[in-house]
């Protein structure tokens, strides 16, 4: 059975869903591919002591795009370990995160995402490893 990607989206928007954390923090899906993006209006819950963006705030919205981008690309895949680099403090009233994929070998992937602000400034850089359990069709199996 072939999945249009316009099902494929919706698939796993809806499988996202269920990623509360990341559904309370306001981080949505906005697109799909080999270059995935995720977004979230910054709101006072992200915010630390500075008034700026909570580094926890960043990593996790990198380690989600990583997470949409990877199970796109292979499904039943989860991180293995993330390392992020924060260049600026995160000033700002959105976060864009793209991700994509820069290695596969095996059961591994690795992936880059870039975290910036709604200037395209770049706040931070982040890699992550992946570990794929599976080559199963993701797509006939929308009740996990």
């Amino acid at each position: 059975m072939e999945v249009s990607e316009e099902e494929k989206f919706n698939i796993l928007r809806e499988r996202f869903s269920k990623d509360y954390y990341a559904a309370f923090s306001g981080v949505e899906i906005v697109s799909i591919g080999a270059l995935t993006r995720v977004e979230a209006e910054v709101k006072e819950l992200h915010l630390n002591a500075n008034r700026v963006v909570q580094g926890g705030m960043l990593y996790m919205i990198a380690d989600f795009a990583f997470a949409v981008l990877s199970n796109y690309l292979h499904p039943a895949t989860v991180s293995q370990s993330g390392h992020i680099t924060y260049l600026r403090p995160a000033a700002c009233s959105k976060l864009v995160a793209e991700a994509k994929e820069i290695a596969r070998n095996g059961h591994n992937c690795v992936g880059e995402v870039v975290v910036k602000n709604e200037n395209d400034q770049i706040i931070c850089v982040s890699s992550f490893n992946g570990f794929i359990k599976e080559d199963a069709q993701l797509f006939l199996k929308t009740d996990n």
